[in-house]
């Protein structure tokens, strides 16, 4: 059975062989810049599990009183566990969670080639707001940028 959950510094190993597993070197962090975020209170990585199997995560950056939005900064899922819709329930998830913390406004990117990503931000509700030439290094690649506005339920609106 899948679980989400969210996870710590605790469940570093974890979250270093998942990256291993899902993104090329270039692409990858490194371990001192996951622990770096995995201390900061604002910065929430939600896990799926099979049973005590790390399958996959979108670790967010909560920016609410700062810049007011929440930005999607990494998503994977385990090769063996693809195409089962795993991003999708951890990105909605996040949308769930974050919007009762008053949070209506969400931000990922993903590569121009990266069709599987696009598709689930999509499905999501997120728009493409952009695309940045020249964003991603090595190689040299496209970001598509996503938005997502949630309408919050406390503005007023005129009749």
């Amino acid at each position: 059975m899948y679980t989400i959950k969210k996870l710590g510094i605790e469940s570093l190993d974890s979250i270093l062989n998942l990256e291993k597993l899902c993104f090329p070197a270039p692409d990858r962090w490194k371990e001192e810049d996951w622990r770096m975020l995995l201390e900061r209170d604002r910065d929430v990585y939600y896990a799926m599990t099979d049973g005590d199997k790390l399958i996959g995560n979108v670790f967010i950056c909560n920016w609410l009183g700062v810049r007011d939005y929440v930005k999607v900064m990494n998503v994977s899922v385990h090769p063996d566990y693809r195409n089962q819709g795993i991003a999708g329930q951890l990105l909605n998830q996040v949308t769930e969670d974050m919007t009762k913390l008053g949070m209506y406004r969400f931000c990922g990117e993903t590569r121009s080639t990266n069709k599987a990503m696009q598709q689930t931000f999509e499905k999501c509700g997120y728009k493409l707001d952009r695309v940045e030439e020249h964003y991603f290094h090595d190689p040299d690649e496209s970001a598509w940028k996503y938005v997502l506005n949630i309408p919050d339920p406390s503005a007023k609106t005129d009749i």
